[in-house]
């Protein structure tokens, strides 16, 4: 006999009570101020993810590249990359997002290409940044 679990009970509702519900309480609602912004959103990544490729491969090592890519494009887990390049969860992390040494932050491809976007005089990224500002502006 299966054992009683409280925390997975299942509740038979008719369709006509889910068709009482309004739309705007659905976890899926998205408002148009919502949409925007996720349009926004989009639209900029797609702008700006040239210019920062192009940073990932001039700025990074090979390594730090290889976990960035699997960490952010491959939605890969930290374990999940340690397991397939055969390192330590922590070494994962160090690689991404570095070490504290001395009460200051070391290493780590994400300060490091922070750092790169900073300093670049690249036009598409201002643009790319103008443009969403602009439009998060619109939308509220």
């Amino acid at each position: 006999m299966a054992q009683f679990n409280s925390d997975f009970w299942e509740v038979s509702i008719g369709a006509d009570f889910l068709e009482n519900i309004p739309a705007e309480k659905a976890l899926w609602y998205e408002t148009d101020q919502d949409r925007e912004r996720r349009y926004a959103l989009e639209e900029f990544f797609k702008s700006v993810m040239p210019a920062v490729q192009e940073l990932i491969v001039a700025k990074l090592t090979a390594r730090q590249q290889e976990i960035l890519r699997l960490y952010y494009f491959c939605n890969m887990t930290q374990e999940d990359i340690a397991d397939a390049l055969r390192l330590t969860q922590s070494t994962v992390s160090r690689h991404l997002f570095g070490t504290a040494r001395n009460g200051k932050r070391v290493g780590g491809a994400i300060p490091k290409l922070q750092k790169a976007v900073d300093r670049t005089n690249e036009q598409r990224i201002s643009t790319a940044l103008e443009a969403l500002r602009l439009r998060f502006q619109r939308a509220a």
